[in-house]
């Protein structure tokens, strides 16, 4: 089974290292160059807050307006916190937002990690367990919602009774759903079980290897040896890599600076702080070494490479410089 090479781009959601502000229009008008510029698909990220104050948009009434205004490129939430949805809910959400914008959305969907956020917003939370069990579950309802008629549940954390998702989504058989996380034990096996798309994340997310590379093939060997023990094709399933710019217009010694002012001015979490010091390890610093990573990860099975909140200038330089090698 061949797949193209798509390349998505994640729009900052939130007061981010490339941004001091963040707005609707901004987002906006990064979205629709991202679109002019021939780019398959735009990427949103699910968070409610950042630290104590940083300025953050809710991904699907933002993923709702988007796709009213820019008519052609594909949405990918990467990835939805399970617990701040009832999954039954979220499919209604999704079937509809895929009728509006012509069946242009792609669902992602994780356990969640950031329990600060939840706890802040008053939100449900678990422990590891039962977040994941949570999230199987999840994945079951949804599918079920998305392609029958009538759908009753009955599981430990959801039940449904007599309930129909009609309008169903325009995609047949269904829109993709992604899993995201690398959680190598449930994770990685609901994905293989439920999942047209998994999105390991990056080194720092979960344990693995630093190195981007040797992180995304050892998550791939263990995603398809739970493939192999449920059943299923791994060949089915879309594999993303993240492909970092965020030096793209400045310097190393700048953005590191930046990362700790706003780390100690937003009161970040030890696992946020982890996340981005993980990213700033990783990011290529010339499209020369975007292209070797690109090539580098097609060979050992990616076809989905997301571009991480770049610049304008940095969104360019990649569609210029990067993209056409691979198309």
């Amino acid at each position: 089974m061949t797949r193209p090479v798509r390349f998505g781009v994640m729009l900052p959601m939130w007061t981010y290292h490339v941004y001091d502000e963040v707005s609707y229009e901004q987002v906006a008008v990064l979205g629709r160059e991202a679109e002019r510029l021939g780019y398959d698909y735009l990427s949103l990220d699910d968070h409610l807050q950042r630290g104590e104050g940083g300025r953050v948009l809710e991904c699907l009434t933002t993923l709702s307006a988007l796709a009213a205004s820019i008519p052609r490129v594909r949405f990918k939430t990467t990835v939805l916190c399970n617990m701040y949805r009832q999954p039954s809910l979220l499919a209604k959400m999704a079937a509809t937002i895929d009728l509006l914008s012509g069946g242009r959305i792609e669902l992602g969907i994780g356990a969640g990690w950031k329990e600060e956020e939840a706890r802040a917003f008053g939100m449900p939370w678990d422990g590891s367990k039962g977040r994941l069990d949570r999230l199987e579950e999840a994945c079951q309802v949804i599918l079920a919602l998305w392609t029958r008629g009538e759908v009753s549940f009955e599981g430990r954390h959801y039940q449904l009774r007599q309930a129909y998702c009609l309008p169903h989504p325009v995609q047949q058989p269904h829109p993709p759903l992604w899993v995201g996380g690398g959680g190598e034990k449930r994770t990685l096996r609901i994905a293989a079980r439920y999942a047209d798309g998994a999105d390991f994340g990056g080194p720092g997310t979960s344990r693995g290897p630093s190195d981007p590379h040797e992180w995304f093939v050892h998550k791939r060997d263990v995603l398809y040896a739970h493939c192999r023990d449920v059943g299923r094709d791994p060949r089915e399933i879309m594999l993303t890599s993240g492909v970092n710019i965020m030096l793209w217009g400045r310097t190393r010694e700048s953005v590191e600076q930046r990362f700790l002012r706003e780390a100690e001015e937003q009161g970040m979490s030890e696992p946020e702080k982890q996340r981005l010091f993980s990213a700033l390890r990783s990011a290529a610093g010339t499209a020369a070494e975007a292209r070797e990573h690109v090539e580098r990860q097609i060979a050992v099975g990616a076809t989905n490479f997301t571009v991480g909140r770049p610049t304008m200038e940095g969104l360019r330089q990649f569609a210029a410089e990067v993209i056409p090698h691979f198309r």
